[in-house]
């Protein structure tokens, strides 16, 4: 199926464009304007609760919010083989690295459970803090279950890691320090309902980095952008652009967002403010529209179509 995108090019997965467009901006910017997210609007994490189960065994914990473990949130849920290490920690290799951007230990006390920059591991420690010595560690939360429940397990077993059964996914809108989202309280907004305007707001901060890489993994392959005039791009057409910088884009606001979820189907309507140089024509500009998503594999992605 072709999925049509009549937009503005501006948009992309929202579906608008400025070339052939007769609109006029409303004003010019400078290109460093950084627009960054309300903190009004988004409470700083500061927790989320995971279990780690073997067996009969559950395992509680604390995550914190480092971008570390942010990446690694974003792995869950998470079966990982584990070898228990010196009777004071359990370890296992995980599929790709993670970001060192979190708080650096130069040793470990019982409880933390940590990222092993040297191995690209996770490592969750119990005992001998008292005789421990070891670093390339960083801390992404502590066990909250009493840590004799490591005792009796075995040198060799499975973890499943995965978020507590009363802890709704965490979306921290705050990375995207290039987007703008006003005119909506947060807290009202459902879990899904949340999870497709965090991947709009990740699509939008993508298009600000010109990261097509990010914005392929969210379009269709057969996507078509069509201008105003009429002119229609293919998906990688359009991303070339954004590539070579014909098209830029500086900041962009998500004004009054309405999210709407049936199922696997999703809609987002809003204003979008555009801060973007596109073909040499320079402004800020401010249009609305309603962009379909659909879940995929447990992950929403643009369809454009309801």
């Amino acid at each position: 199926m072709i999925y049509k995108l009549i937009t503005i090019f501006l948009m992309g997965v929202i579906s608008m464009s400025l070339t052939g467009c007769s609109r006029q901006p409303e004003s010019r910017g400078s290109e460093q304007e950084s627009i960054s997210r309300n903190t009004t609007e988004t409470e700083e994490i500061s927790e989320v609760s995971i279990t780690m189960t073997s067996g009969d065994t559950v395992i509680t914990a604390a995550l914190n919010d480092s971008q570390t473990t942010k990446e690694f949130i974003e792995m869950l849920p998470l079966t990982l083989s584990m070898t228990r290490f010196y009777d004071r920690e359990y370890a296992g290799g995980l599929d790709k690295a993670l970001s060192e951007n979190g708080e650096e230990l130069s040793d470990f006390s019982n409880g933390d459970i940590t990222y092993y920059t040297s191995g690209q591991a996770l490592a969750v420690f119990f005992a001998q803090e008292e005789s421990s010595n070891q670093g390339n560690l960083i801390k992404m939360g502590e066990i909250t279950s009493e840590l004799s429940l490591f005792d009796t397990l075995g040198d060799q077993l499975e973890f499943t890691i995965e978020l507590a059964n009363d802890q709704e996914e965490v979306y921290d809108f705050s990375g995207f320090t290039n987007v703008e989202i006003t005119g909506a309280d947060l807290s009202e907004f459902s879990g899904e309902e949340l999870a497709v305007l965090y991947q709009q707001a990740r699509y939008c901060q993508a298009m600000t980095e010109a990261d097509t890489d990010t914005m392929r993994e969210m379009v269709p392959e057969d996507a078509i952008f069509t201008h105003m005039s009429g002119r229609e791009q293919t998906r990688e057409e359009y991303f070339s652009d954004i590539e070579s910088g014909l098209l830029q884009y500086f900041t962009i606001g998500i004004e009054n967002p309405v999210v709407e979820v049936e199922g696997n189907q999703a809609s987002i309507t809003y204003t979008s403010v555009l801060n973007a140089n596109a073909y040499g024509a320079r402004g800020v500009y401010r249009m609305t529209g309603t962009h379909g998503y659909e879940k995929v594999d447990g992950e929403w992605l643009s369809s454009n179509g309801r």
